[in-house]
């Protein structure tokens, strides 16, 4: 079992239904393991595609302030991480349970100046 896919089994044994997203190369793995758990209707989760990370992020903390339950979203690398902070610092200050999946470029590339590397661990630090 590949790690994305134990990751996805763990959201649902979490209870989580959906996760908010834009589908990105470096989320592919998660993306095709959300597919492979076969949606909510089957007890899967589904990807619920969404025009910009940041709506993302906002559906999440909307979602984990409307049920009190775990609410997902995820970022792909650079941008895609970038772009859900605003939602993230919304849900951290309102005390939203939200998980950020954010997808970083590939280890062996990391402090290259590869295209769209960001540093999430300082990204998200707060």
């Amino acid at each position: 079992m590949k790690l994305a896919d134990q990751l996805i089994q763990q959201l649902i044994d979490a209870g989580v239904e959906r996760i908010y997203g834009v589908v990105g190369d470096s989320l592919n793995p998660i993306v095709d393991a959300v597919r492979a758990s076969g949606g909510s209707a089957k007890g899967g989760i589904d990807w619920i595609h969404v025009r910009h990370e940041e709506v993302a992020a906002f559906a999440a903390a909307a979602e984990a302030q409307v049920t009190g339950k775990l609410a997902v979203c995820a970022g792909s690398c650079g941008p895609g991480n970038t772009h859900l902070i605003n939602g993230l610092y919304d849900a951290h200050r309102s005390g939203a349970p939200v998980l950020a999946i954010a997808s970083h470029i590939p280890s062996a590339q990391i402090g290259t100046s590869y295209f769209q590397e960001t540093h999430p661990d300082r990204l998200f630090a707060e």
